[in-house]
């Protein structure tokens, strides 16, 4: 077998054996490494005549850390890393840890350990694989050169229309929202970051509205997102925001649509590359780009590096929401200084880029100081006791059900079952198809797990076979049936459905079909579907960018690597108007206490080391 061969199969098989010694074997058969790990390691030491162990651990432990998201690893930390990344089975404490500070000088001493075409690089006590290292390189470098280049007056006109878009209360001193506009439309690089609610996609639309309202020449606009639907969503409420204005200005903004990050830089699936990097720029004056957290940093280094000098950058998202599946938490990174939970408590001396950086505050999803919203405070903060004392309190808006057996639950279960069977009744009238799609946007159930107690897979159970005993014969002989949820799992852009997209089948004159409402409502011929899957639960990661009226965040029954405050916050910040989380007190502490927070050095590189 061929050395891509063994990695293929090491990356496909964990349970594969690798032929190792010395503290790889040790590492790999406590289960911290896996066979793909300790092979990477190998080869580059034996490429490169390495053959000391602690070397060749700390190699591997990077090569491992890309897999769980962090763009380095940190030595003098990463007994505690390995724990924080979910493996608290294992007793790390028992194992032949190298001390810090001398496994830190072997290694710098090391011929894998370098500049240039050197497998890894060491930066302070940061080890990073040499593409990793470039990927930041070209980032932080990017966001520098941006951020130290002299800010350009805003047009009058411009200015005023601004004024007038994102009012103040105060008529002495200019919303938070008006203040990243005006960053970004005067300089080359901006980020506008907040929670759920907070007016970003407001903002944006108030900046384009206000360009093409100007008698000077409208700028050719990218409008991008991680995935289809966000992109979709943020085109059309630039749509919404031309409505009316007439003229000329209404028709510049017409052209302005939303696509993929992979869609802008023309990515070829089978070249395994983008038509537009660092040699073939994107032509445009203007990137404006949403959902910046769920962006990693090998994402983020090939658009920026795709766009041309001369253009202005505009990154947009949460930085407290779930980070992306890849390597890297790059609009946190920028957004919140090392060691901070808030830009706002560093000192008063600020670096370059503080003054690009606007955190929007001011929610307007949901009440502002409701319980809601004080809830996913304390969730973002990590204040457990704070999360616990909300809960208790027993709030209409925020209920808690301390696990999943007792009357409360199984009064939830029957509730929600109940709404399916309402959303079967309006999906079967061909009359009601709005009702159907409103009722969707009426109730989601989110689960951290896909399988498993309180996972996605018992969730459809439950609800399913109560449609079954409410409606004998619903379900039996097909596929499809009135009132069923389905989420699109692959981008079609032949019929404008992306990844996310949540529709229902229902019936119509025409037969029963398939209704989506973003865009308007669109109903299509069940056989156009393409990948799907029904989604009477859906995992909290498949509703990052979704709004609901009401979530019911069910967390498994016992402790899970994946719950964090990240995903508790995610989930809490899908609803407008009530949560009911589910869960024992000891698994919500434990998902409030608990932020993995990945390894990387972009943080300290934009903001200094910080506490």
């Amino acid at each position: 077998m061929s050395l891509s061969d063994r990695m293929r199969a090491a990356a496909d098989d964990p349970d594969i054996v690798i032929g190792a010694d010395g503290l790889l074997a040790v590492f790999n058969d406590a289960g911290i490494l896996a066979p793909l790990d300790v092979l990477s390691a190998s080869t580059i030491g034996r490429m490169r005549s390495e053959d000391d162990q602690v070397v060749l651990l700390a190699a591997a432990l990077a090569v491992r850390g890309t897999r769980f998201g962090h763009v380095c690893i940190r030595l003098a930390s990463q007994q505690d890393a390995v724990f924080v990344d979910g493996l608290e089975a294992v007793d790390t404490d028992a194992l032949p840890w190298p001390e810090s500070e001398a496994w830190e000088r072997v290694v710098a001493g090391s011929p894998l350990v370098g500049d240039g075409d050197a497998p890894l690089v060491l930066v302070d006590d940061r080890l990073y694989l040499q593409r990793y290292h470039a990927y930041e390189d070209l980032v932080a470098g990017f966001i520098a050169d941006r951020i130290e280049s002299k800010a350009q007056g805003l047009d009058p006109a411009v200015s005023a229309f601004l004024d007038t878009a994102l009012p103040s209360d105060d008529a002495t001193e200019p919303t938070r929202q008006r203040i990243a506009a005006g960053i970004a439309l005067s300089g080359r690089f901006a980020v506008i970051a907040g929670g759920p609610g907070t007016g970003k996609t407001h903002t944006i639309a108030a900046m384009l509205s206000a360009l093409a309202q100007s008698d000077e020449p409208f700028p050719l606009v990218a409008l991008a997102a991680p995935t289809g639907k966000a992109a979709a969503r943020l085109g059309e409420a630039i749509t919404e925001a031309a409505t009316g204005i007439g003229g000329e200005a209404e028709k510049r903004l017409a052209g302005v649509e939303g696509t993929t990050i992979h869609r802008l830089l023309g990515f070829h699936p089978a070249r395994g590359r983008f038509l537009h990097d660092r040699d073939n720029r994107l032509p445009h004056d203007l990137v404006i780009v949403d959902e910046m957290s769920m962006v990693s940093l090998p994402l983020a280094a090939r658009l920026l590096s795709a766009v041309r000098d001369d253009a202005t950058v505009v990154l947009v998202g949460d930085p407290y929401q779930l980070e992306s599946i890849e390597a890297g938490t790059v609009l946190a990174d920028i957004v919140t200084p090392p060691g901070s939970d808030d830009q706002e408590e560093t000192a008063a001396v600020k670096p370059p880029i503080a003054d690009h950086v606007v955190v929007l505050d001011r929610v307007h999803r949901f009440v502002e100081g409701g319980e809601i919203a004080d809830f996913a405070d304390a969730v973002r903060l990590g204040n457990d006791g704070r999360a616990i004392e909300l809960l208790s309190d027993g709030s209409k808006d925020l209920v808690w059900i301390r696990g999943d057996s007792g009357k409360d639950f199984d009064d939830l279960v029957e509730r929600i079952t109940r709404h399916r069977a309402g959303l079967v009744e309006v999906a079967r009238d061909p009359g009601r198809i709005d009702e159907a799609l409103d009722a969707l946007d009426g109730l989601a159930v989110l689960c951290a797990h896909h399988r498993g107690r309180q996972s996605v897979d018992q969730w459809r159970h439950l609800i399913e076979a109560a449609l079954d005993e409410e409606y004998p014969g619903l379900r039996f002989g097909a596929e499809w049936y009135p009132g069923q949820p389905v989420m699109i799992t692959s981008n079609d852009y032949r019929l404008n459905l992306f990844n996310g997209d949540i529709g229902v089948t229902v019936e119509t004159d025409d037969g029963p079909k398939v209704a989506f409402g973003r865009g308007g409502i669109r109903t299509f011929p069940r056989s156009h579907i393409g990948d799907h899957t029904t989604v009477h639960a859906m995992t909290i990661h498949k509703s990052q960018g979704s709004q609901f009226d009401e979530v019911v965040v069910a967390l498994p029954a016992e402790s899970s690597r994946l719950l964090t405050r990240e995903l508790l916050y995610t989930a809490v910040t899908r609803a407008s108007d009530r949560v009911t989380l589910v869960g024992d007190e000891a698994v919500i502490r434990q998902a409030v206490n608990r932020s993995v927070a990945r390894a990387s050095g972009l943080g300290v590189r934009l903001w200094g080391s910080g506490s």
